[in-house]
């Protein structure tokens, strides 16, 4: 299944014997219906005909509206894609009680897949400063596993997350002009790139939470803020640094000179997050695509909230 991004402006989407038809310019793309899981719209000044939010809709296929800084804020679904009342009364009762535990296993296990990136990018690239960050980053691991609260479990994060993108830039695995990991709005090329990568995770997570009918501004270790899809933050987590950061790190050399106004740049970041996110892993004895397990690992957190089943974030091999 597809999950189909549209960033360019004056773009056209509309429906032609079912399937969905993409004009761009004097281009034109088909893609069938029944290929598709979901579409995001990343930029303004895109048109879409009725009749094709309609057949999205009867399909089940999710339409995703997201604003500048690439954060959904609006979903279109039909009315067959609802939320279940006591899967979102279990996460409320589990949210309004101590989360502790299982914040702490999102951060260690975010850390740790922080590390696992560090040491696959090791075996290629003789660096000793990607050694010892990811000693450090052990160590920032196993501290975070058995903080106190939530204001030292931050801190182990934001180490961790310093330690970890100065071995990137020392490395030089990020292109020239990366200094330092800045957030939305940056004009740097590597954090745009950055951003806009873990925007695009964030909606396979959107898209398997709205799934399994859970609150996804309602999340265990980002707090609550209008406009803020906590939930998707905690588990895009786990996620980040294989899905996103590798992608990035393997287009530094496309990205030197460039900004992510460029198309073709652009249009590449997207395929190397939709190809992670479609190859197969290990999960559970199986191999599974990854926004499969991201899927199971959904329904398996809607167990943790019900108190059925115990919560494990999913770990990287390198």
């Amino acid at each position: 299944m597809k999950h189909l991004v549209i960033t360019e402006y004056g773009s056209f989407l509309g429906l032609k014997d079912d399937r969905l038809c993409i004009k761009e310019g004097d281009d034109i793309s088909y893609l069938p219906l029944n290929r598709l899981c979901t579409v995001s719209i990343a930029k303004r000044g895109i048109s879409i005909s009725s009749d094709l939010i309609e057949a999205l809709s009867v399909r089940g296929v999710k339409l995703f509206f997201l604003d500048f800084r690439g954060v959904p804020h609006t979903a279109l679904v039909g009315q067959s894609q609802h939320g279940v009342v006591a899967v979102r009364q279990a996460q409320m009762a589990y949210c309004s009680d101590n989360t502790l535990p299982l914040a702490r296993q999102i951060v260690s296990a975010k850390i740790r897949n922080q590390r696992a990136v560090l040491n696959h990018l090791g075996k290629y690239h003789q660096q000793p400063c990607l050694n010892s960050a990811s000693d450090e980053l052990m160590q920032y691991s196993k501290c975070a596993s058995t903080a106190n609260n939530v204001d030292a479990l931050l801190g182990y994060e934001g180490s961790s997350a310093s330690t970890y993108f100065k071995a990137l830039r020392v490395a030089k695995l990020f292109s020239s002009t990366f200094t330092k990991r800045e957030g939305r709005g940056s004009h740097e090329v590597n954090n745009s790139m950055l951003n806009l990568g873990y925007s695009l995770l964030g909606s396979y997570l959107l898209n398997a939470i709205m799934n399994a009918g859970l609150e996804p501004y309602l999340g265990v270790l980002h707090k609550q803020r209008p406009g803020k899809m906590s939930l998707v933050l905690d588990l895009m987590e786990e996620y980040r640094a294989w899905v996103v950061d590798r992608a990035v790190i393997k287009l530094r050399s496309r990205s030197e000179g460039q900004t992510l106004d460029d198309k073709r740049l652009k249009q590449s970041l997207i395929r190397e997050v939709q190809n992670t996110c479609s190859k197969r892993y290990i999960y559970r004895g199986k191999k599974l695509k990854l926004e499969h397990i991201m899927q199971r690992q959904v329904y398996r957190l809607c167990g943790q909230f019900h108190g059925e089943s115990s919560y494990k974030p999913y770990l990287f091999k390198w």
